[in-house]
């Protein structure tokens, strides 16, 4: 009687399966290794639309930022050369006779241009230039200046200064001139009158088309009292109204230091006790005698010893 086992019926198709599955392991290898060159390039060839996809969105991120910002940029002008007089609460002991004055200096501790700015106040009028950069794609409308923080009181007196002439820096184009009367029930912005005093009011608008640039000079005026404020320009663009500050104190270098004016009336009777007029880069101490007073409460320095 033979003792082997019966024959598996099934051994047949499992070989089948077996070596079907083989082959289709080694194409599959085979496959895989043939298709990472073709990937490689596809990827590579990808490369450029993806930097250029990247690039599309900043550009429309900074875009939508610029849109989204206020409509101009406002940096120090150079066609405005300051006040000509100021006047300071003390100094009566003449200390400040025969010093001389540091025109290139900031230092607040000496006469210069940084001690005019912290311990003296213009007088009559004072203001500053602009440029004013126009960011948004459309049209910008410059439409005029508002003040804002109003605070007036009785004029100063104390000491009358005229330092030296800053000059100014020779501006190639024409500035826009603007005046306002920062004492009026409602101040408009006016031009400035051949007399260097608030004309008629302006008409129209400055139009800055993206990427014009305009420099602008905005004195403010006194009467009768001394005032501090902050000033904006008025500003159309996209239908909307925005108001952009204006700073009032730039440092050397072009940084906005401070955003708040202050000007002076002249003192009633023109009453100071102490006179200093510039000679060359040096202060002096003169008498009232030698100051001479317009219709406008103007001064001008007329020696008469």
């Amino acid at each position: 009687m033979s003792t082997q086992p019966p024959a598996d019926p099934d051994r047949h198709a499992r070989e089948a399966n077996e070596v079907a599955r083989a082959s289709h392991r080694t194409s599959t290898r085979i496959t895989l290794w043939l298709g990472v060159p073709a990937l490689v390039v596809s990827l590579v060839a990808l490369i450029p639309v993806l930097q250029e996809n990247d690039r599309n969105r900043k550009e429309a991120d900074e875009k939508n930022a610029v849109a989204a910002g206020e409509p101009v940029k406002v940096s120090a002008g150079v066609s405005y050369d300051g006040p000509g007089w100021w006047v300071g609460e003390t100094d009566h002991e003449r200390r400040y006779d025969r010093t001389p004055f540091d025109v290139n200096s900031f230092d607040p501790a000496k006469p210069s241009e940084g001690w005019l700015n912290a311990h003296w106040t213009p007088l009559n009028s004072t203001g500053v230039a602009v440029n004013v950069l126009a960011e948004h794609e459309k049209t910008t409308l410059v439409q005029g200046v508002g003040i804002s923080d109003l605070h007036c009181a009785a004029p100063l007196t104390g000491t009358l200064l005229q330092p030296p002439g800053t000059g100014d820096g020779g501006a190639e184009a024409v500035p826009k001139d603007m005046a306002l009367n920062i004492e009026a029930t409602r101040p408009v912005t006016r031009d400035l009158g051949r007399d260097e005093l608030p004309g008629a009011p302006m008409r129209g608008q400055i139009a800055l088309d993206q990427g014009d640039q305009r420099e602008f000079v905005i004195r403010f005026f006194v009467k009768t009292r001394s005032c501090a404020f902050r000033a904006h320009l008025v500003i159309s663009s996209g239908g909307k109204t925005y108001h952009v500050k204006i700073p009032a104190v730039w440092d050397s270098g072009g940084k906005a230091i401070s955003d708040t004016f202050q000007v002076t009336a002249a003192a009633p009777r023109h009453a100071y006790g102490t006179h200093y007029i510039s000679e060359g880069v040096t202060l002096r101490d003169t008498g009232a005698e030698n100051i001479v007073w317009d219709e406008w409460n103007r001064p001008t320095y007329e020696p008469r010893n």
